[in-house]
């Protein structure tokens, strides 16, 4: 084998030569100190004292007929190292004859006057051509939870049926109160649009609705997707649904016209009357769409909720819980500039989850 190359390696005192395959493979060393010569596999034998000789002809010849090879351990990579040698290391040729300190890529075992006892017969000794380098990973304990999420469920194709993008702002309140499908033409064909003046707090909702959803369309031009009216299971929906470099947003709509609005240690008072209990932990249909958005996503994808109060004179708000958010339609600007939360990729990955109506079925 005239291919072998036969490199010098100097570290902690130790002064060796290592003889390489042409792919760099470890396959035996000299010990320049101690005289003693390894050889990782008895089938390369000749060829490691042959390289060696041609290296260093005065290197004494310690390895026999008889000796047998060390067994190398089958972890370890055996590749050896090529470090350049270091100051305050003792001369070539000094007796020191107990290696004790392991070298990457080598057994610690020598043939020769000192040679290490086998492995247990149990464990074979593999081909050095056939052991894989290894490459050390990092401690799966260590690691984010983003990147020990479980595979993410397959998304449902998307279809024309199933695309939520079209739906516009309170489009279940549009079929209740008959502006959509078939009851709006009824509603035409009767003029009921026209004549109808009974207050009706639908209506108003309705327009509630519809306003956010303007406020949340200006955010489009600053990175932002927005989905409306987004069905879910029960009959519910989560009204708008914001996704951004910023991250995701579970907007709902309180339609409050007129009013004073106080919002603060978990109760809602209107004008001047009493506080009431207002629960402010977070909607429901935050919980769910994070549920939904991260079973379809290899990312975790938090979800804050938005709280829009419309049509008040006043909105006072003295504290809320954390990812919590209570405003005033005009002030959803002040989300356009967040950002540090989610890519472009992850937006547009969360996007096209929140669109594809199967995914939801099961919210």
């Amino acid at each position: 084998m005239q291919d072998l190359k036969v490199t010098s390696w100097q570290l902690f005192g130790h002064d060796r030569l290592y003889v390489n395959l042409p792919d760099g493979t470890a396959i035996g060393w000299a010990d320049r100190g101690s005289g003693t010569i390894t050889v990782l596999h008895p089938r390369y034998r000749d060829a490691v004292t042959d390289a060696l000789a041609r290296q260093v002809p005065d290197l004494p010849a310690l390895v026999g007929e008889d000796a047998p090879a060390a067994v190398p351990s089958p972890p370890v990579p055996p590749v050896a190292p090529r470090i350049p040698p270091m100051r305050g290391m003792r001369k070539r040729g000094a007796a020191r004859r107990d290696p004790a300190v392991p070298v990457p890529g080598a057994d610690p075992g020598a043939v020769g006057e000192r040679v290490a006892e086998p492995e247990p017969a149990s464990v074979p000794a593999p081909d050095v051509e056939s052991v894989p380098t290894v490459v050390p990973g990092p401690d799966p304990g260590s690691a984010p939870r983003a990147e020990r999420r479980r595979r993410p469920a397959v998304l449902p194709p998307l279809t024309p049926a199933s695309d939520l993008a079209p739906r516009r702002p309170g489009a279940g309140l549009r079929e209740q109160l008959g502006e959509s499908g078939a009851g709006s033409l009824v509603r035409v064909a009767t003029g009921a649009l026209r004549r109808n003046k009974e207050a009706d707090s639908r209506r108003g909702a309705l327009a509630g609705e519809r306003r956010v959803g303007a406020e949340l369309k200006r955010l489009t031009r600053h990175g932002w997707r927005v989905l409306h009216s987004l069905p879910l299971p029960d009959g519910s929906e989560i009204g708008h649904l914001l996704i951004g470099p910023g991250g995701v947003f579970a907007v709902s709509t309180e339609h409050r016209p007129g009013a004073r609005v106080r919002i603060g240690d978990g109760t809602l008072r209107i004008g001047d009357g009493a506080p009431q209990p207002y629960d402010l932990g977070g909607t429901p249909g935050a919980h769910r769409a994070r549920e939904v958005l991260e079973a379809f996503c290899t990312f975790d994808v938090p979800v804050q909720t938005v709280l829009v109060f419309t049509g008040v004179t006043a909105l006072e708000v003295v504290a809320t819980p954390p990812a919590v958010r209570v405003c005033r339609e005009r002030e959803l600007s002040a989300l356009a500039p967040l950002t540090g939360v989610l890519t472009a990729t992850q937006v547009e990955r969360v996007y096209d989850v929140a669109r594809n109506g199967e995914a939801w079925l099961d919210a």
